[in-house]
């Protein structure tokens, strides 16, 4: 009996896993998909960095940075609502989004320099 249980559990969680699965999909459709314009890369010292800047100039400006794992796209649906009234400034931190890795491979809480 607790065999049968344990191997109907141990199944469970395996078509769950299944379902779940998402394959990577390659650099080329990420930024088929994501990427705007060529403007939206900018280089920030030694770094290349994904950016959207929306709203008025004038506006009040507030910057939106994702969480791990995340990218800019994380925040669209605040971006634009926000966007009607203040500048909204959203990055992919280096290695997230299609901001490529940090090319000194620091990320380290020390780092506080860009360049």
């Amino acid at each position: 009996m607790k065999t049968t249980v344990l191997a109907v559990v141990l199944l469970g969680f395996a078509a769950l896993a299944w379902w779940l699965w998402t394959p990577d999909r390659s650099r080329s459709d990420l930024l088929d998909k994501y990427f705007a314009a060529p403007g939206d890369m900018l280089q920030v010292g030694d770094w290349h960095l994904q950016v959207r800047d929306s709203g008025p100039r004038e506006g009040s400006a507030v910057q939106l940075i994702h969480g791990f794992g995340a990218s800019l796209q994380t925040w669209d649906a605040w971006a634009a609502p926000l966007s009607r009234t203040h500048r909204v400034i959203r990055l992919d931190l280096p290695g997230s989004g299609l901001s490529p890795p940090d090319p000194a491979g620091d990320y380290t809480d020390g780092r506080r320099s860009i360049a």
